[in-house]
């Protein structure tokens, strides 16, 4: 049967009132980046300033600027039109010609994410009328989601004739809220919208500039919050003084095709650069601004000028760390943010990678056959990780054109970060790029200053030696013989210098490469715990097996006290990486350290028959640091001593490890006493080497020494300030470490 057309026609789309619901409360995704919505709307309206308060015994958010303000027509045609491409075919605003921040018509709508009704107060400038106008309209969200037909919710308004002197201006009364008053008054919330609005004063913005530029009159735009915002603008002061303190600094300007990179070291007024050719769709390109705070001797020495201290110093790096992204002179979250890493940084250096990310460092600096293989030539290893890096990223987003294009870098509708087109990409190859060639500067430059101060200590040597033997033969005390014999020796020592400056080399790679284990140990630790539960489950089924072959029970026995042993080691290995990643510093009892501690070994050293003796009080305290340091440094102390015992074990009697804890004053000291085979005083300075051990060869589970032990208490002790050495022991004992913690107030 033929088909016969029985209508025809036009439809329209239609929507209801709880469209504006989902465009308030769904496409924006916290408190502050709503707020960040309508702070961005005063911006664009001109206003020098926007002032967000709490009113009605913290009832009511209120919102003001002191910009263009709306006229009736502003209101008809922009405000209540949803979506509106206004800021789409204008993008410089009215007054000060500032570009536009705002584009998809939908941001004034994060009111709705705040309160549940909105009373809108704004005064203009009516170009037609010729008079200032004040036009206040009232806004209940819960009525107008009612509404089947969103062209049907009625919106009231009142117009009026107002006086010259009134200043112009829009204010936003969000009441009835949604959020705690709490939160909107607290220092986190401040801090998260702050860090939005003003990124990091100190930072270059380069051709994106829109703070320091007052064209057209333009005062600038500052932010107010409620209540006491003084923690953040300090901050802001001294955020320069600590960036022009930063171990490097590297910046990224891609301006049509043209790509430079540029790297300069702190003290040095040499940069090393590189230019190339880059094509994207990154319609007004990028600049970078990014400082590196690797925790290196040198960075933050003297920082006395602004009674700012290297701890503050680093605590402000901590808090600052990322690297952002500035798009129309507003930060975008999530890009830097916490535990962001846009960047892929954390990820490949936990994971050690050994090659690079991008096909700009592939093309322009590729690695030699040697820096691939070798760990401490590679300078992939040496890639910064996000906390030691603070820096931002300036961009103008081209944004939606109308037209569906998909191109240039475009936000999301959520206003959390952009969509990842192809100009997302090259987004991150260009910066991922710039902190790759930084990472292969700096190792080349640390490479130099190790050379360097090599040479500089060889030199120093041989100049010692060479006075040495001049001032002998000068001597007017000494025979003819003895000057020949002493000079033939110190001649002789003299000639070993190149040996020792080979073994210091070989040290330092040993320290690199096992450093790499690190990772390891964390994957180790993950399949060890998944093994220990195959485990329990086997142990489990054998014993019930063992019931009826008795002939197995001794095994069974034997099986599950290796697995609880087992098991133990790795909870503590868990719990140690666990804290490791936290780092937080706080005081603690050294008594319950050091007994978990020795547990983690008491049946190794009672089969052994090894004595351990603690004398420690309860009640004694360590100063403020890491858990994980303490732990560490006492297990690294224990299992040293026990390996030193087993090395000597035949000929010695009543084998014993002996702790000795106290406070002295401002100093917590740990001393560890062991019977063992003792440390000559020719191998006094060498045991604190990387990669020097003695007992690598012993047969049982500690015999496995790196020789990484002694060398990392001491660096660690070093970096808190205190010092590790060798003293003489107790009697009875060979051998005594002891470790001085500074206290909080000692330096």
């Amino acid at each position: 049967m033929p088909e016969t057309k029985i209508d025809n026609g036009i439809v329209f789309f239609q929507a209801e009132g709880r469209l504006l619901q989902e465009l308030g409360e769904r496409l924006v995704a916290s408190p502050e980046v709503a707020l960040v919505e309508l702070i961005k709307n005063s911006y664009d309206a001109d206003s020098p300033l926007c002032s967000v308060t709490l009113e009605d015994a913290g009832k009511s958010l209120v919102v003001q600027d002191l910009g263009n303000g709306m006229t009736d027509e502003d209101f008809k045609a922009k405000w209540m039109r949803i979506a509106t491409d206004n800021k789409i075919e204008v993008r410089q605003s009215k007054k000060y010609k500032r570009k536009l921040t705002g584009q998809k018509g939908i941001g004034r709508f994060a009111v709705r994410f705040l309160g549940r009704t909105l009373h809108l107060d704004t005064v203009a400038w009516d170009e037609e009328r010729k008079h200032k106008t004040r036009l206040i309209a009232e806004f209940d969200w819960e009525k107008i989601d009612k509404e089947e037909d969103l062209n049907k919710a009625e919106i009231s308004y009142q117009l009026f004739k107002v006086d010259e002197n009134i200043t112009t201006g829009t204010t936003l009364k969000i009441q009835r809220l949604k959020i705690d008053k709490g939160f909107i008054d607290s220092s986190k919330f401040h801090t998260a919208v702050m860090r939005i609005v003003t990124p990091l004063n100190g930072l270059d913005w380069g051709r994106f500039n829109q703070t320091v530029s007052y064209k057209n009159g333009d005062p600038g735009f500052s932010v107010d919050l409620p209540g006491s915002s003084g923690e953040y603008k300090k901050q802001l002061d001294v955020a320069k003084y600590i960036l022009d303190r930063a171990w490097a600094r590297l910046t990224i300007d891609f301006n049509k095709g043209k790509l430079i990179y540029t790297v300069t070291f702190g003290g040095e007024k040499a940069s090393r650069e590189l230019n190339v050719d880059f094509e994207s769709s990154i319609t007004n390109g990028l600049f970078a601004d990014i400082r590196f705070f690797p925790r290196r001797k040198g960075v933050f020495n003297q920082m006395d000028e602004m009674d700012v201290d290297g701890r503050l110093a680093w605590t402000w790096v901590r808090d600052n760390q990322g690297v952002g992204i500035v798009d129309h002179g507003f930060r975008i979250k999530p890009y830097g943010f916490g535990d962001d890493d846009w960047l892929i940084l954390d990820r490949d250096k936990a994971h050690s990678e050994r090659k690079w990310k991008t096909k700009i460092a592939e093309e322009y600096f590729p690695m030699t056959a040697g820096e691939k293989i070798h760990p401490i030539e590679n300078p992939m290893l040496n890639l910064p990780s996000n906390f030691q890096l603070v820096g931002a990223v300036f961009v103008e987003s081209k944004g939606r054109t109308g037209t569906g294009s998909n191109e240039d870098l475009i936000p999301s509708m959520d206003r959390e970060g952009f969509i990842e087109n192809e100009a997302f990409k090259e987004l991150f190859e260009i910066v991922r790029g710039g902190v790759e060639f930084l990472a292969s500067k700096d190792k080349k430059r640390l490479q130099r200053l190790d050379e360097k101060r090599s040479e500089e200590a060889e030199e120093k040597v041989r100049y010692d030696l060479k006075m040495a033997i001049e001032h002998i033969k000068e001597s007017q005390t000494l025979t003819r013989s003895d000057k020949t014999r002493i000079v033939e020796e110190y001649s002789n020592l003299a000639k070993h210098v190149d040996e020792v400056e080979q073994y210091d080399k070989e040290a330092r790679r040993k320290l690199e490469t096992m450093s790499l284990l690190g990772v390891v140990a964390g994957f180790m630790t993950h399949e060890a715990s998944r093994i220990i539960e195959v485990l329990q489950d086997a142990i489990e089924k054998l014993k019930a097996i063992a019931k009826q072959h008795p002939n197995l029970s001794e095994k069974v026995v034997e099986l599950e006290k290796s697995y609880e042993t087992f098991s133990s080691y790795v909870n503590y290995t868990k719990t140690f990486i666990g804290t490791a990643q936290e780092n937080i510093v706080s005081k603690f009892k050294a008594d319950a350290q050091i007994r978990k501690v020795i547990k983690q070994f008491g049946d190794f050293a009672e089969e052994n028959k090894i004595k351990i003796k603690c004398e420690v009080k309860e009640d004694t305290e360590v100063p403020a640091m890491p858990v994980t340091i303490y732990s560490g440094v006492l297990l690294n102390l224990y299992t040293n001593a026990l390996k030193a015992i087993l090395a000597s074990k035949t000929h010695v009697e009543n084998p014993t490890i002996l702790f000795r804890i106290w406070n002295e004053e401002k100093d917590h000291i740990v001393e560890v006493h062991d019977t063992g085979i003792g440390i000559p005083p020719s191998l006094r300075k060498r045991i604190w080497d990387p990669g020097f051990t003695t007992t690598s060869q012993l047969n049982n589970p500690l015999g496995t020494g790196m020789g990484l032990g002694l060398s990392l208490i001491k660096e660690l002790v070093t970096q808190l300030g205190g010092t590790a050495s060798v003293i003489d022991p107790a009697e009875g004992f060979n051998t005594c470490f002891r470790v001085v913690f500074r206290g909080d107030k000692r330096k």
